[in-house]
């Protein structure tokens, strides 16, 4: 009855009502002097809008400069496709197309009324046009006073993702949970199964922690741990898990639960080291689980330490939620495994509530439903032992009952609507991939020239999936000569295969996601690494040659297309790593030619030969060997690269030398550009030079001449300075240096006056109070910038951006600024007075791709905010 109700109660959670915040901005706050006011909405489009002014009102905007008032800069090119426009003009009101007729005589009333239906215009009363709801970026207005204040505005805010449980759904969670104890526990207290928490340790069981614990330190960043980070930052602010950078800040119900944990964890502070410590938990305890699953076997702790951490260090070092779900994975599987060992309902039940912690982790998290799979057909022989269909119903009904767990997890604080919706949200403006496009992830594992496919991130995957052939090979022979197969070694190569498979059901496919797979293959890899030399021989004293050189071409083959993968790192600077961009080398040794491996093989399998040993255990020695050489080349490189920088600036240095980002980590090593006073005027356009850099502003397509003379008016140097764009955005352009014997300068062009500059670091240069716009590239090295907040579905406006790239207003070009990805910054470009200050890395020649930006909002803010709320049920929308 309680596993009954438990199923019955985890499928109404989803449907449970919910508390959604329903706030309004009315504007303006001074009816008698309207001031123009920032109001980006996170949603763009509002759930409905109310607006009402008077004809005299028009006419008074029409002698103040035309505009009643807008929801988008007038003057942006596109402003009457996405926002609205009320314009008074030549004695005529026009809206966006919508309406273009005169303005009545006298007095006259106009209302605006906009909700799903669309918006409607009406004078008087009656309706004289029909439109859509515009977006919303901004208040603004011609009008500074009203003798008459008749101009009105309301905004319903569509804040539909932040949710909170209405008391029924308490009461529904409260029952749920209590169910999910009582049928679990009624399944422990029939079987009294003993757990037992020893395990031997050995030299791996130091050596891999401490590895481990040095990369905390040392570790690049991984693809999204400055998205990831800033989504968790944001979660006090906005009261859900929202996409924040873009895709109109959707929801990530109901995979949310672990960056509400990550929310939590960053009260301990916001520097890289910090945010990586849950990372180094959840592989410490994947790492004492699989050395729990690969046990009593000889060299079975350097077999698994090597696969474990090639696997491990590359792609779970950071913020991303694979950590999580490669532990979750193997803890299913070590689950799945004493079920069928100790013949135990009660591990399989455990099994059913990790996995579906993991499974709502992340799309990704569909990987830890693979040992439930491999292991279906033993659970099946469990739960129907010696037992009518009556007991077989309770006891799955009891093995199910701790995915609760999940369930609670993963719709606490959303609904069936907030996941439904963020789909269609996001189906619309990014896309997803699906099943049959996986094809995309291994072509970024493969491209020489990503960063996704470096040769740390290959040699695992590609190992693995020569692993997982030669596995299918095996078992199928073994089966065939009823030789039985290792059941930890079947359930984790199964596991495996499955995971693969379930892989390909995420809808992304970056090579990152193999990092939830790190647990489940690390452990594969150990068991087939000392399991397959011996069960090859159970079928064969003497291997077919045919068999033996398909191994051997399999072996050299993979390694050597995954030391093919480049010294390269997502979004990262390099700084002091030894051979960037560049496959693993060692003086003339490539580790992407074939041939050496195949040498390597040759030269092990002759030693043990020599040593009366199985020269086919070369095979798995070479492998390990493999592993060993990219771990150290991996954690050697970035050690070297720290030592390198400690007098400088890197990632990996201030780690070391400030783990607590004391110092701001990023915005101590980036110098940015400042003015630092005028140049003295003399006569025809010239200016003293000064021992500073010079620069000048510009906008548009600059074509700049400037000219260097000497004190007797002897020009002595001249040229032309472009940075060949063309944008509103002004930028600041830097002189060559003068000549030894210049005194002067001037510059001819659309340009401001020359002004001397000075380098400032970027720590000293940006208020800690501002908001700023960091790039999600490298939000997570900028721990000391307030990144802007949403709240109440409004963006508060920007001051500052710090933003990737290596060519001119590449930063503000991010998809992040891009109205049509629905994006955080979409506005700004509009609404905000943008200058390009020129940056550079401290103490590193040459050029990086980091672009500072001073942000200035148009308007203040100006408007008042009613929070109101709305309960729904779990399938109803907004309205």
């Amino acid at each position: 009855m309680a596993g009954a109700l438990t199923l019955l109660l985890s499928a109404l959670l989803p449907l449970a009502p919910v508390t959604v915040n329903d706030p309004t901005v009315s504007w303006p706050a001074n009816a008698s002097a309207p001031r123009s006011t920032m109001l980006a909405l996170s949603a763009y489009r509002p759930l409905g809008m109310e607006a009402e002014f008077g004809c005299g009102t028009a006419r008074a905007a029409q002698a103040a400069g035309g505009i009643v008032f807008a929801t988008i800069d007038s003057g942006a090119p596109d402003a009457t496709q996405r926002g609205l426009v009320v314009r008074a003009q030549g004695d005529r009101l026009t809206i966006n197309g919508i309406l273009d007729e005169p303005i009545p005589p006298g007095d006259c009333v106009y209302r605006l009324r906009g909700d799903h239906n669309g918006l409607s215009v009406l004078r008087n009363g009656t309706e004289v046009g029909r439109g859509a709801l515009p977006d919303v970026h901004v208040l603004a207005t011609s009008l500074t006073s009203l003798a008459n204040p008749d101009l009105s505005v309301r905004i319903r805010v569509d804040d539909q993702f932040d949710t909170s449980p209405s008391p029924l759904k308490i009461v529904l969670m409260v029952l749920l949970a209590l169910a999910a104890v009582t049928a679990f526990g009624c399944l422990v207290l029939l079987e009294r199964p003993r757990v037992s928490l020893r395990q031997r340790l050995g030299p791996a069981d130091l050596v891999v922690p401490a590895i481990m614990l040095l990369w905390v330190f040392l570790a690049p960043m991984s693809d999204d741990d400055g998205y990831y980070s800033a989504m968790a930052k944001n979660v006090p602010f906005e009261g859900y898990v929202g996409n924040y950078y873009q895709i109109l800040n959707q929801g990530f119900t109901p995979f949310s639960w672990f960056y509400y944990f990550l929310a939590k964890w960053q009260v301990f502070g916001f520097a890289p080291v910090v945010l990586r410590i849950p990372a180094l938990l959840f592989g410490l305890v994947t790492w004492f689980a699989a050395r729990r699953y690969v046990t009593r076997r000889r060299f079975a702790g350097i077999a698994l330490g090597a696969a474990f951490l090639a696997w491990w260090l590359p792609l779970d070092m950071g913020v991303r939620p694979e950590g999580v779900v490669t532990m979750c994975g193997l803890l299913t599987l070590l689950a799945v495994t004493a079920a069928v060992e100790r013949q135990r309902l009660t591990f399989l039940g455990l099994a059913v509530g990790i996995a579906g912690i993991g499974f709502f982790a992340h799309p990704t998290g569909f990987t830890t439903l693979a040992p439930l799979l491999a292991g279906l057909p033993f659970a099946w022989r469990l739960l129907s032992r010696d037992a009518g269909w009556r007991t077989v119903v309770a006891r799955v009904l009891a093995v199910l009952s701790p995915g609760a767990v999940a369930m609670l997890l993963a719709f606490a604080d959303g609904s069936l609507r907030d996941f439904l919706h963020a789909q269609e949200i996001f189906k619309k403006l990014a896309g997803s991939e699906s099943w049959y496009t996986e094809f995309a992830r291994w072509m970024f594992l493969l491209n020489q020239n990503d960063a996704m496919a470096n040769y740390a991130k290959r040699a695992p995957v590609l190992v693995c999936v020569a692993a997982m052939v030669w596995f299918v090979v095996l078992f199928t022979a073994l089966r065939a000569r009823r030789i039985a197969v290792p059941p930890r070694l079947a359930l984790a190569g199964w596991s495996t295969l499955f995971a693969f498979f379930l892989l390909w059901f995420t809808p992304s496919k970056w090579t990152h996601h193999f990092g939830s797979l790190a647990g489940i293959g690390s452990v594969f890899l150990a068991l087939m690494l000392l399991s397959v030399v011996p069960l090859a021989r159970s079928l064969a004293p003497r291997v077919p040659a045919a068999v033996l050189t398909g191994g051997v071409l399999s072996v050299i083959a993979m390694l050597g297309l995954a030391a093919h993968g480049a010294n390269r790192w997502p979004y990262s600077w390099h700084l002091g790593l030894p051979q960037v961009a560049q496959p693993p080398h060692l003086w003339l040794l490539k580790l992407d030619k074939p041939y050496w491996w195949l040498l390597l093989i040759g030269i092990v399998a002759y030693v043990l030969y020599r040593r009366r040993k199985d020269s086919l255990i070369a095979l798995p020695v070479v492998i390990v060997l493999f592993f060993g050489v990219n771990i150290a080349y991996l954690v050697g490189g970035f050690a070297i690269a720290t030592v390198r920088t400690l007098d400088t600036w890197s990632p990996w240095a201030a780690s070391v030398q400030d783990p607590l980002a004391r110092r701001c980590a990023a915005a101590d090593g980036v110098e940015v550009l400042v003015p630092d006073g005028t140049l003295s005027p003399l006569r025809d356009g010239w200016f003293v030079l000064r021992d500073t850099p010079i620069a000048t502003v510009v906008s548009g397509r600059p074509s700049v001449t400037y000219e260097y003379a000497t004190g007797s008016g002897r020009v002595v140097g001249s040229g032309r300075l472009t940075d060949d764009a063309d944008s509103v955005v002004r930028r600041t352009l830097v002189l060559p240096p003068a000549p030894a014997d210049a005194t002067a300068v001037r510059l001819t062009g659309d340009a401001s006056p020359p002004a001397a500059q000075r380098y400032l670091r970027l720590r000293d240069f940006l208020p800690r109070d501002a908001a700023v716009a960091v790039a999600w590239q490298h939000a997570f090295l900028f721990p000391c910038q307030r990144q802007p907040a949403v709240r109440d579905g409004v963006i508060e406006p920007v001051t500052y951006a710090v933003q990737w790239g290596d060519t001119p207003l590449l930063g503000v070009s991010d998809a992040t600024w891009a109205p049509v990805r629905g994006a955080l910054f979409g506005d700004v470009l509009t609404s905000h007075e943008i200058t390009a200050l020129p940056a550079r890395l401290r103490d590193q020649p040459g050029a990086y791709p980091i672009q500072v930006y001073r942000t200035t909002p148009r308007y203040a803010v100006d408007y008042s905010i009613s929070r109101g709320s709305t309960t729904l049920f779990g399938w109803e929308a907004m309205r």
